[in-house]
């Protein structure tokens, strides 16, 4: 799972996975080892794959609830607004978006090759 997950947040693909009976589609942005000592990845994720917020978002996902998941082939552009790659809740970062473009899109916004495409 380490791999899959650091090739996602590496390449800024959406990675699909099953979390409390739901599908969830997210954008991986920070995989690490929390205070606690679990393994833990923190995503934006997509809107329409929560019931409790419909608008998706920020969250948090502990990986030993996290099954069958995917990489699937669409990037997503960059750190959502709030992203914080030093977030204090992890005690060791495994795999960190790397920093956005500088001739890149705006935040959110889909890659000038559309979607699913570009380098």
């Amino acid at each position: 799972m380490d791999a899959l997950i650091c090739t996602a947040i590496a390449e800024r693909r959406l990675l699909m996975f099953a979390y409390a009976d739901l599908m969830r589609v997210v954008e991986p942005h920070l995989y690490g080892v929390n205070s606690a000592g679990h393994l833990v990845l923190s995503a934006w994720l997509l809107p329409g794959y929560s019931r409790s917020d419909p608008a998706g978002g920020w969250r948090s996902y502990l990986v030993s609830g996290i099954s069958a998941a995917q990489l699937l082939g669409e990037r997503f552009a960059g750190p959502r607004p709030g992203f914080n790659p030093g977030d204090p809740r992890m005690e060791r970062v495994l795999c960190v978006l790397p920093a956005p473009e500088a001739d890149g899109p705006p935040n959110g916004a889909p890659n000038a090759a559309g979607p699913g495409g570009g380098a």
